[in-house]
């Protein structure tokens, strides 16, 4: 069991130096700021008739009047969102009844804010589905290229090398060669004894 860990180990250590070499750097997505708004033709309005429970698409034209039974509909602009942000779609829409006594709506209508527009009325539900048609502006401009980050080489400074005679990299602390050995001092020779002192008369015995 030991061996079998052993060899796995090795294994696992033999691939990590391949692993590291082989990491691919991504490039972030180039995404538009999240108040840009792509413009259109068509505005797609959803109708319900609240008396039969019929529900029929519209489109309705930017600039013109769409005419549905007592309903008529009138689209200013017609917004949604570019292709790299969350969907979305808001139009500037004029409802107004035939009936005597109902009341108009003009405003924004998005879809999703239902609730920031409402057509309030007792015989119909007019709600917002989305966009449609060609571009118009506001165009979104183009999408920067975003350059793909990689990994900082060692800027190699002829200056400081190596003690193999390779420029050692920028930033890296000089190799500085070993000191040479300091001699040795020899120990200094033991001091002699003191002579006696010669000038004394020498000690006569009798």
């Amino acid at each position: 069991m030991r061996r079998l860990l052993g060899f796995l180990s090795a294994l696992l250590l033999g691939f990590l130096p391949g692993l590291a070499h082989a990491t691919e750097w991504l490039a972030p997505p180039a995404i538009y700021p999240p108040d840009m708004w792509q413009g259109r033709t068509v505005a797609v309005v959803r109708v319900l008739d609240k008396l039969d429970a019929h529900v029929v698409l519209l489109n309705v034209p930017v600039g013109q009047d769409m005419p549905y039974k007592s309903l008529t509909l009138h689209a200013t602009s017609c917004l949604q969102r570019p292709a790299t942000l969350p969907a979305d779609s808001a139009a500037w829409l004029d409802v107004h009844d035939a009936h005597e006594g109902m009341a108009a709506f003009q405003g924004w209508m998005a879809v999703a804010e239902p609730a920031t527009g409402v057509f309030q009325n007792p015989l119909y539900d007019v709600q917002l589905v989305g966009c449609a048609g060609d571009n118009v502006a506001p165009m979104p401009p183009p999408l920067a290229a975003v350059a793909t980050p990689t990994e900082a080489a060692p800027v190699m400074d002829p200056a400081v090398a190596t003690p193999n005679g390779q420029p050692a990299p920028s930033g890296a602390a000089p190799s500085v060669p070993p000191a040479a050995p300091q001699p040795v001092s020899p120990p200094l020779p033991a001091m002699p004894p003191e002579p006696a002192d010669e000038g004394a008369a020498p000690l006569m015995l009798h």
